[in-house]
């Protein structure tokens, strides 16, 4: 038998692999059912997964939301769901022969993506001190410990650190070009991740912003150039058919509502913000430290706050005051065309100086108002920076003048990046928030002398 009947063979075993009976089922509300061979289930049983039951998908948006508790736990199984459709349709496509260590690294990463989540989603991560790691990082170590690496290497049969290269911008582990091409997958342009979270949220939300032709898109992805090269070496990517152009259109403004709408909703950042304020203030008290953060869930983490902090310090009461629900009032929204935004959004990534000019501006309050202010009821809300760009190429029947396939998507589509980022503009906000009404008066009056403080904490 040839090396290319064998190759074959395989691809016509691994497609009867991922629709073989699995072990079991779990009827999820977006997809239906979704199969869950052994390996599935040995991860879904585990320790650090089980956490993701408690750590909800939108962190705070349940409290505008309410029927926004969905979580990371049944995100990831989506993820792994849509993941392995995708993988079915390139290998029934022909032209690649995938090996069934690249298909299990690839389909394993799809359902760790998210294991290394903090409390409330990304929220922690924007305080980015020493001791909170990021999210990433987290994972990899997850992946690649005592209760997750074992079932890799045993019931997976894949290497623990390469499903970590899977979903780690970095890594020491390199990566074959199919590997590659597969990885996109799960974090590129056109991924499951976004698949699933936009469909997901827009459902539990009850808002028809985040509708996605998940089905479409996924039918219309290919590897380019196919068949696969005969050189190993040769570079891969994931582009599209034409004919899933439109649905990505809507995938993109999908995204860009959802950010408008649900994700950067002014009470969410509210309360997202009190949050982080009340985090920061506790691990600068050493109440607690990253190792007891990053094994927190959603519950155990206000619990853990309000248990190692004194009554009345202003950890406790920022957050005693968000879990009943008396948040705080916006008192300003910089646009990014304001003069000082630029020089305010420099201070997403440094909460030191973030915290110090946020007790200066409390300082000045307290003077004009006569109120002794602590330094936390004047607070600045930095949404982290988010591209609606689309950087993915379409394989065109009959190509624009003057373009090889791929096309670019700009191209096709006639949306191109400087459109996109007219969207971002738009929809990313600054806002400085307030405990009371008395004190957005005084921030809306007093505005210029408030941002003139600024110079002091450079």
């Amino acid at each position: 038998m040839t090396e290319l009947e064998n190759r074959t063979n395989n691809r016509e075993q691994l497609i009867l692999s991922l629709v073989e009976q699995p072990e079991g089922m779990i009827r999820d509300t977006v997809w239906g059912d979704i199969p869950l061979p052994r390996e599935v289930m040995r991860i879904l049983d585990s320790k650090p997964f089980q956490r993701l039951r408690r750590v909800q998908q939108l962190g705070f948006t349940s409290w505008t939301w309410p029927g926004a508790h969905h979580t990371r736990f049944e995100h990831c199984i989506g993820v792994y769901h849509l993941t392995r459709l995708a993988i079915l349709h390139l290998l029934k496509r022909g032209g690649f022969n995938f090996t069934r260590e690249e298909v299990n690294t690839t389909l394993s990463a799809a359902l760790l993506h998210d294991i290394g989540h903090y409390p409330f989603s990304h929220a922690v991560e924007e305080l980015d001190l020493n001791i909170v790691r990021d999210h990433e990082t987290i994972g990899r170590e997850i992946v690649m410990g005592p209760e997750i690496g074992p079932i890799l290497r045993e019931d997976w049969q894949v290497d623990p650190a390469k499903v970590a290269a899977f979903i780690t911008k970095s890594s020491d582990v390199a990566l074959n070009n199919r590997e590659l091409a597969l990885r996109q997958l799960i974090s590129g342009a056109l991924d499951t991740d976004k698949l699933d979270y936009l469909t997901r949220d827009s459902r539990y939300c009850n808002v028809p912003y985040g509708s996605v032709d998940a089905q479409r898109l996924i039918d219309s992805l290919r590897i380019w150039p196919e068949p696969e090269p005969s050189n190993p070496a040769a570079p891969l990517q994931l582009v599209i058919d034409e004919k899933g152009v439109g649905a990505l259109q809507s995938l993109i403004f999908a995204r860009y509502l959802m950010f408008y709408n649900v994700y950067w909703h002014h009470t969410n950042r509210i309360a997202t913000v009190m949050f982080l304020r009340s985090v920061q203030e506790a691990l600068a008290q050493g109440a607690f430290g990253g190792n007891e953060l990053e094994r927190s869930d959603d519950a155990s983490v206000i619990a853990l706050i309000q248990q190692t902090t004194p009554p009345g310090s202003i950890a406790n009461e920022l957050i005693t005051d968000l879990q009943e629900r008396r948040f705080y009032k916006r008192a300003l929204s910089l646009a990014e065309d304001d003069t000082m935004f630029a020089r305010l959004a420099v201070l997403k990534y440094n909460p030191a100086r973030r915290k110090r000019l946020e007790e200066l501006w409390c300082e000045m309050a307290g003077q004009w108002t006569g109120r002794k202010l602590r330094g936390h009821e004047i607070l600045l809300d930095i949404p982290e920076p988010k591209g609606f760009e689309i950087v993915l190429n379409v394989v065109c029947e009959r190509p624009p003048h003057g373009w090889p396939n791929p096309v670019p998507w700009g191209e096709v589509s006639g949306l191109n990046n400087d459109d996109m980022r007219k969207f971002h503009r738009h929809v990313r906000r600054i806002h400085i928030i307030v405990k009371d009404n008395e004190l957005a008066e005084v921030v809306r009056a007093r505005l210029v002398a408030l941002l003139d403080a600024y110079r002091q904490v450079e």
